[in-house]
């Protein structure tokens, strides 16, 4: 009995010491995310010592992504996502073969093998859409068509994701199984493609149980919860990644008149289960590795951000893009993303990377969630600021379905 209220009190512990820094950095006006980070590290194995990094929190927190999918997919306007997929879609392959270029470029100094080099390139290649969407918030820019165009770079991601966790899962002997990740790519790209075929060809779809679910919560949060993790689990058992199979079901609930009730339904679940990945990131960090690599941690995570910024506004403008909206989706995408600490944890347990690599990577990419809100606030100021790009210019777009 003595165990189960310890686990109560530390739970409700975690949960007040989360709002707290939270409130905090909403007081400073900073996105509250920073003081979720900031909460794990407090109360994490490197800070009180009073919460453990569990297999529990793990997977609450891969539940608070997969839902995030899930409603960017409901969201999502398909028209403007067709749009917007070709730039992502270039600046994703581009930031992909620059980033492995950028960790080659440093082996001189770290002795990295060929497969950690790639998996390296890879978890620098992905952005945060957690982050990412909650700063576009943030900087205002959620309803334009920068905000859209960010979408489409971070659903590309999502879509790159696939063949980078069947190589990080593969082991040493990852560069022999070539075929297989070509394999799945294509399943996800014909899977996409014959969604929003459908939807494109298709009446608005009209469902009978839409009625019963808008007059009651608990079956409408019920039945998100089971369509969005069943297509999670059916995509995650043919060796696709979950979140594409969240985001697939939310595009075609958005086809449907269940849209609002699920949408009303599933919000404040996902937002609850974000906070617990946040507070996650911060309970993997190890500070006494930190303090002894400061210096390198936070140069190669600047150094991140600043060529991520720049590699995201010329791959974007290089797509076809306007400069001025280029920029600003740029500025929201620096940050090393969610997916990166899978890989990395992945990449451990299949023997590519050691402990050590694992420490580095972990502490640059929860530095980089820390400060890209305040970079990319920093950066959006001085372009307004300087008139590099106009605000007023960018057409109200919501990403939203027809």
């Amino acid at each position: 009995m003595h165990g189960h209220e310890s686990e109560i009190l530390t739970t409700t512990f975690l949960m007040l010491s989360a709002v707290s820094f939270g409130l905090i950095l909403r007081w400073l006006k900073q996105p509250p995310l920073v003081g979720y980070i900031l909460a794990g590290l407090a109360l994490g194995p490197a800070g009180l010592g009073l919460v453990d990094y569990s297999d529990e929190i793990s997977s609450l927190a891969e539940f608070g992504v997969i839902l995030l999918l899930f409603i960017i997919g409901i969201e999502l306007s398909v028209m403007a996502f067709l749009r917007v997929l070709p730039p992502g879609m270039i600046a994703t392959l581009g930031q992909i073969c620059c980033c492995i270029l950028l960790a080659l470029s440093v082996n001189a100094y770290f002795n990295w093998t060929l497969p950690q080099i790639l998996l390296i390139g890879f978890i620098l290649t992905l952005s945060s859409t957690a982050v990412a969407l909650m700063v576009l918030q943030w900087l205002g820019q959620s309803r334009t068509h920068a905000g859209q165009l960010t979408v489409g770079v971070l659903v590309a991601q999502d879509i790159a994701v696939v063949p980078m966790l069947v190589f990080a899962q593969s082991g040493i002997d990852v560069l022999q199984q070539w075929p297989l990740l070509l394999v799945r790519v294509v399943i996800a790209l014909v899977i996409l493609a014959a969604l929003l075929v459908w939807i494109g060809k298709t009446a608005h779809q009209r469902l009978p149980m839409a009625v019963l679910l808008e007059g009651n919560v608990e079956l409408a949060i019920l039945f998100s919860l089971g369509i969005c993790f069943l297509a999670a689990s059916l995509t995650g058992y043919i060796g696709l990644s979950p979140v594409f199979g969240a985001f697939c079901a939310g595009l075609a609930l958005a086809h449907t008149n269940l849209r609002k009730a699920v949408l009303d339904a599933i919000q404040p679940v996902q937002s609850l289960l974000l906070v617990v990945f946040f507070v996650s990131i911060g309970l993997l960090v190890d500070l006494e590795y930190v303090k002894s690599h400061w210096g390198v941690i936070v140069g190669v995570t600047f150094g991140v951000l600043f060529i991520k910024t720049l590699l995201g506004w010329a791959l974007l403008t290089i797509g076809g893009e306007p400069a001025g909206w280029t920029l600003v989706s740029s500025l929201v995408t620096p940050q090393i993303g969610e997916f990166s600490f899978v890989l990395t944890t992945s990449g451990v347990a299949s023997g590519i990377f050691t402990s050590f690599e694992a420490d580095f990577l972990l502490a640059v990419i929860a530095a980089s969630l820390f400060l890209s809100p305040l970079w990319s606030g920093m950066l959006h100021y001085l372009v307004i600021r300087y008139r590099i790009h106009d605000p007023v210019a960018l057409p109200s777009n919501p990403a939203e379905p027809e």
